[in-house]
């Protein structure tokens, strides 16, 4: 056996035997419980005791009321820009203006297939220009440039405010100069 190792099994055998007292700075061992601890196991419960602690719960039952989740309508938060009888939904308030010759284009109702915002922009060019706003101008917090909105206006096109490419709702107090 090889003095090392002769040394590792000696140190180890000498760690297993430790007193009580060696381990007392430590925290653990019997001499740190209370006196006065009782034992882990009681009495079992009797069939009374259970039915006393159940009725003493205040659960009241399961509702038998319909009350299913109200999630978030997607169908009353989006406007919808159709054209032939392809259809995509951009947010309520992502449309800044729409021109005569477009304004059956903007519908109340999906009615054909839905294509994403990026297909359906990129298949009908000439009937959505793209506004690019910030955060502050979509929030209200700043104007919009009167200048860069008049010269959409002027393209004829259906007007979208979209921010990183995506429609984005402007606030109310932040429509249209």
């Amino acid at each position: 056996m090889k003095p090392t190792s002769f040394l590792l099994l000696a140190f180890s055998c000498a760690c297993a035997f430790a007193s009580p007292e060696a381990s007392a700075g430590s925290g653990h061992g019997i001499h740190f419980l209370p006196a006065e601890r009782k034992a882990p196991v009681g009495p079992p419960a009797t069939d009374a005791e259970l039915t006393q602690r159940r009725n003493n719960e205040r659960f009241g039952g399961f509702s038998t009321e319909d009350s299913g989740a109200k999630g978030w309508d997607l169908m009353a938060h989006s406007e919808f820009i159709a054209m032939e009888a392809q259809v995509t939904l951009v947010p309520k308030g992502a449309i800044l203006h729409v021109p005569e010759r477009f304004k059956a284009n903007v519908v109340s109702k999906p009615e054909g297939s839905i294509l994403l915002w990026h297909e359906f922009l990129g298949r009908y060019r000439g009937m959505v220009a793209c506004f690019d706003v910030t955060l502050k101008e979509a929030s209200g917090e700043t104007p919009l440039d009167a200048a860069r909105f008049d010269a959409a206006v002027k393209s004829g096109l259906i007007v979208v405010a979209v921010h990183n490419r995506n429609p984005i709702s402007i606030h109310r107090g932040a429509s249209a100069p």
